[in-house]
């Protein structure tokens, strides 16, 4: 597992891909920041205690740094995206685990783009968690760079390849068109109902497979992949999902394989008590702990 200085923290308060989908994810991350606190409290001595695994766990200091905010221009896609970057770049230029904090889920394609361009000639793969298929090339209301183009736009990378790309939880229905373009590209699928009937680190292994050849892993996890009864504020709600249990478990066993990594679609004006504001906070504190965590000093 690549070692890392830090677990570095970006927000990217964005929701003008929310063309389709409902806007106010650019409120999240301020709010995920607040509920990563009420995991981040239990931190006594660089040590935090996992009830579930019945673990100790010790993290090196100087384990977190928050980068802020990428900066916003409202009236630009294209300039946003030039920060957002810019920002992620000096983040792995820091040697730092970025951890993105969303934002619609158009913020991950400059991410993406980030990763891919910071390291050339590397072969990136992509774990897409979501309940949406996020392929659209461009329509006369989202244009190219919406929340529904994200994968599109990612998959014309150089050094990204549909065939390097595991979608999970995608579910419902969609485009007629998506039945043949889907065979055409070859990209892999795990729908929600292949998670259900299946044990989740049968899943892991699936995905883990696909990523044996490539360098790097992105990770993009919009929060709609969870069904409505346990994320209720999100861009899009779609019947049907996975379970919390079933996600923590795909993603622990994912953590060692992911460079980089964002929570897209959280959408605290549509959230109730802070429900789906908890879930992303706690796959983040996970994600940190399982990145940063001094495994030799680790006690049963």
């Amino acid at each position: 597992m690549k070692p890392y200085s830090t677990f570095g923290i970006v927000g990217f308060p964005w929701d003008g891909g929310a063309s389709l989908g409902r806007p106010g994810s650019r409120f999240a991350p301020e709010k995920i920041r607040e509920a990563f606190a009420w995991f981040a409290n239990r931190i006594e001595n660089n040590q935090v205690y996992n009830v579930e695994k019945r673990k100790t766990f010790t993290l090196p200091k100087n384990a977190l740094t928050d980068y802020g905010n990428i900066e916003i221009a409202a009236y630009s896609t294209d300039q946003t995206f030039a920060q957002a970057e810019a920002k992620l770049k000096a983040v792995l230029a820091d040697h730092a685990f970025p951890f993105v904090l969303g934002g619609d889920h158009s913020i991950s394609y400059p991410l993406i783009k980030a990763l891919h361009d910071q390291n050339p000639g590397k072969r990136i793969g992509i774990i897409q968690f979501d309940a949406h298929l996020d392929l659209v090339d461009e329509s006369p209301v989202q244009g190219r760079f919406s929340q529904s183009s994200q994968m599109r736009r990612a998959i014309e990378l150089e050094h990204v390849s549909a065939k390097d790309i595991v979608q999970v939880g995608v579910r419902s229905y969609n485009y007629p068109w998506y039945a043949t373009y889907l065979k055409d590209i070859g990209i892999h699928q795990i729908t929600a109902q292949e998670v259900h009937q299946s044990d989740p680190l049968a899943i892991a292994e699936q995905i883990k497979s696909v990523m044996e050849n490539v360098d790097l892993v992105y990770l993009t996890y919009d929060m709609d992949v969870l069904d409505p009864a346990y994320a209720p504020g999100v861009g899009a709600n779609e019947p049907g999902g996975l379970t919390p249990v079933q996600s923590f478990a795909i993603l622990d066993a994912l953590y060692p394989l992911v460079d980089a990594f964002d929570i897209a679609e959280v959408n605290p004006l549509y959230d109730h008590q802070d429900i789906t504001t908890a879930m992303a906070a706690r796959i983040m504190f996970d994600c940190f702990v399982a990145r940063m965590e001094c495994g030799e000093n680790a006690q049963t």
